[in-house]
């Protein structure tokens, strides 16, 4: 029971550094305002107005906003969360003295706020909905319908608008800053991922460029068959280091040039396992482990290391498993010449629904024969 609790108050973790960042400043503006309700509902429980139920009602919003945030609707809470922030603000300037009011440092507030929750666009939004807010304010007290003021509003409203335009404006630059960060960040990894790719690749004597001819294949395949965003970018770290497992295998065994021995078959299949240790309490990297872990398992059941059958084999692994092949076969290796590339399409349509996806097989298939695109070497007209 008190694990659950933990559980449920712990901050959340995505695969995104920078969406994580956002959750977890989410997550914490959430429980803030849960003690912050809870606090001022329980002063006004006696009072003749509904602001403590309110603020009850509120809290327990907020509380459903933890668990939601978790699975991944960070966009609708934080926006919800933000127009209750600025529904309140402006409430309260109505309920005060308008314009007067020191709630006002409250927009600059909001600007900020929001401007950590999404992306560099926010400050602009919430600027221009701040300036509507203020605007309503004035409107109201101009007409007479709040406290009347004691010196011109007109003026007072020039001021506060300019420094909420100003609020904006510097948090518009900050944010842009802080994304071209993030990006050479994220460049920074991807770069690391490519060379520990090649590194395997020098020890395992593959081919030269196998490795970026593998991901761009299985991204151009993944594309035809309708993935895309975020997942494009996991597919392609996964096909990078596909055989990062292999990094535990002993020489003796990986380089070995004669057939390998049934023990030895064993410690060689244990790589993909061994890329699930590696990789998998690295949160940037857990996304795509569907590819190291599995590009082995094979459609009729017979891979390894799970034997997983048909459609229980995630996508990824599925398509990769079709290119690696390809790749593999017409390519020179010590112990064999480079197969045509019309000896592989028989022999991969051939293993369509054993080995492979059939699915994936006739996407492929269609690729590979569109001419659009250069792949593999063909030995035909050499």
């Amino acid at each position: 029971m008190l694990t659950k609790m933990i559980d449920f108050f712990k901050p959340p973790e995505y695969d995104n550094i920078e969406q994580t960042q956002k959750a977890r400043f989410l997550h914490n503006s959430l429980l803030i305002s849960i003690v912050a309700c809870l606090l001022i509902g329980t002063q006004n429980l006696r009072a003749d107005t509904f602001l403590g139920l309110f603020m009850f009602l509120m809290a327990g919003i907020s509380l459903l906003g933890l668990p939601l945030n978790k699975r991944g609707y960070f966009t609708v809470v934080a926006v919800f969360i933000s127009a209750l922030i600025l529904i309140l603000i402006t409430f309260s300037l109505i309920d005060g003295i308008g314009l007067q009011d020191a709630g006002l440092i409250g927009y600059a507030l909001f600007i900020i706020f929001t401007s950590f929750l999404f992306s560099k666009k926010a400050p602009l939004i919430a600027t221009l909905l701040s300036l509507a807010s203020v605007t309503f304010v004035y409107y109201l007290d101009r007409m007479g319908y709040l406290h009347p003021s004691e010196y011109s509003i007109n003026t007072q409203l020039i001021v506060i608008a300019v420094l909420i335009i100003a609020a904006g404006f510097f948090l518009w630059i900050y944010m842009d800053n802080w994304e071209r960060i993030l990006k050479n960040l994220q460049d920074t990894y991807d770069l690391t991922l490519a060379g520990w790719g090649q590194a395997l690749e020098y020890r395992d004597r593959e081919t030269e460029g196998h490795s970026q001819r593998v991901v761009e294949m299985t991204i151009d395949l993944a594309k035809r068959l309708g993935v895309s965003g975020r997942e494009l970018d996991h597919i392609r770290r996964g096909a990078l280091l596909h055989d990062i497992g292999k990094m535990a295998v002993p020489d003796a065994i990986l380089l070995k040039a004669d057939r390998l021995s049934e023990a030895e078959w064993k410690v060689l299949k244990k790589h993909p396992l061994q890329a699930t240790q590696l990789l998998e309490n690295i949160p940037y990297l857990r996304p795509a482990l569907d590819i190291p872990h599995n590009h082995h398992e094979r459609w009729d059941g017979s891979g390894y290391p799970r034997g997983l059958l048909m459609e229980d084999i995630p996508l990824p692994a599925r398509i990769f498993a079709i290119v690696d092949v390809w790749d593999a076969l017409t390519s020179d290796r010590p112990y064999r010449k480079a197969w045509s590339n019309e000896k592989t399409r028989d022999y991969i349509r051939d293993q369509s629904g054993k080995l492979f996806d059939p699915q994936v097989v006739e996407v492929f298939l269609e690729y590979v024969g569109s001419g659009k695109k250069k792949v593999g070497r063909d030995k035909e007209n050499e």
